[in-house]
């Protein structure tokens, strides 16, 4: 099997909790070098993945280093351009979500990777979930009969309160970024994963929480000014064919009990749950078809099936999965621009109101 040589940009909390513990778990990735632009940070990665390697930009990476796959972790705003360096440059491509900003940048991106003979591909990583691919299965069989609704939550109480950061959380709020970007992506991917491509959107949304005290990290007991961006989302999509959806996310879920996900339909119902210390959640599905003689919960006799090991960086495996067998990722970028297009029509419809038309598909 051959062993693709891994380079990874952006070296901040997130690559260092889950891409520098996960992907040497992955048998045909080799970490090879990482970059940031605190050479500081960098240099301390490659120290901890053992291996010599380490840059302090996208340049000097590409010039310098032989590797087959980049992996982008950077900030929100800086995706586009790295993106769009690194396939010029003849690399397949991983990026953190969203790819770029607008869905010409994605298209962009989908145009170079096909004109360069590469493969690339996008978190978030849910669609290869085993939630989710049961999910599609139950649905697909008809199980719960036809669709009809979805909600969907996924949020939490901000960057600067529940994870640990040696890094300012600042730049979450500022533009370009922010809870829309950060966290409903997550809830959109998961929605659209189940549901399809969704025909048009809708918005309610409010800053709820103007100003934030940082309870974890370096700078513990600073201030955030979190004015700019709204911090609290309640999307509804419309998928045609009379089935409709709502997405719950934010910085301003303090913790919640809420299933991730529930879909309904006219013959059940499929529930996203995890119980008290599980990391990923199981599916437990209520049955109602007249004549059956069964109506209640039960839990798809699928354990065996569930994975032993899962993390986010199985969005490499689904890359390099795509590489090995010159197939379409599942975590394609046409997946990734539609997502894109929904949180772009999403500050048009808070400022006029209106419901919007999407048009793009994967």
């Amino acid at each position: 099997m051959k062993k693709y040589k891994i380079a990874m940009i952006g070296c901040g909390s997130f690559c260092g909790g889950q891409y520098l513990k996960d992907v040497p778990r992955i048998e045909n990735a080799e970490i090879v070098a990482f970059c940031d632009i605190v050479p500081e940070r960098a240099k301390a990665y490659a120290e901890k993945a053992g291996v010599k390697e380490w840059y302090s930009s996208i340049d000097e990476l590409l010039e310098k280093c032989d590797f087959d796959v980049l992996m982008d972790a950077t900030s929100i705003p800086a995706h586009h351009e790295i993106n769009m360096k690194a396939l010029a440059a003849g690399k397949h491509l991983f990026t953190q979500k969203p790819a770029g900003l607008t869905v010409e940048a994605v298209t962009e991106e989908i145009e170079l990777a096909k004109k360069m003979g590469l493969k690339a591909n996008a978190a978030p990583v849910h669609a290869m979930r085993h939630s989710n691919r049961k999910a599609r299965q139950l649905i697909a069989d008809g199980v719960i009969g036809k669709v009809t609704t979805a909600r969907v939550q996924v949020a939490h109480g901000g960057p600067e309160y529940f994870q640990y950061r040696d890094n300012h959380p600042g730049w979450f709020y500022e533009p370009g970024s922010g809870a829309l970007y950060d966290m409903g992506v997550h809830g959109l991917h998961y929605i659209t994963d189940l549901l399809g491509p969704a025909k048009r959107v809708g918005v309610m949304a409010a800053t709820s929480i103007p100003s934030r005290l940082i309870r974890t990290g370096k700078f513990d007991g600073e201030i955030i000014d979190a004015s700019k961006l709204p911090d609290n989302y309640i999307i509804t999509l419309d998928f045609g064919g009379g089935v409709i959806g709502e997405v719950y996310t934010g910085y301003c879920q303090r913790a919640s009990r809420m299933p991730t996900m529930e879909v309904y339909g006219t013959d059940g119902t499929i529930s996203f749950v995890s119980d008290p210390g599980e990391a990923r959640p199981h599916l437990e599905v209520y049955f109602d078809k007249p004549g059956s003689g069964i109506r209640g919960w039960t839990r798809p006799m699928d354990q065996n099936e569930r994975e032993t090991f899962f993390c986010d960086s199985f969005c490499l495996k689904d890359l390099l999965d795509a590489i090995e067998n010159d197939t379409q990722p599942v975590l394609s970028l046409e997946r990734q621009r539609h997502l894109v297009e929904i949180m772009c029509a999403i500050p048009e419809c808070i400022e006029t109101g209106r419901i919007l038309p999407l048009h793009t598909t994967f």
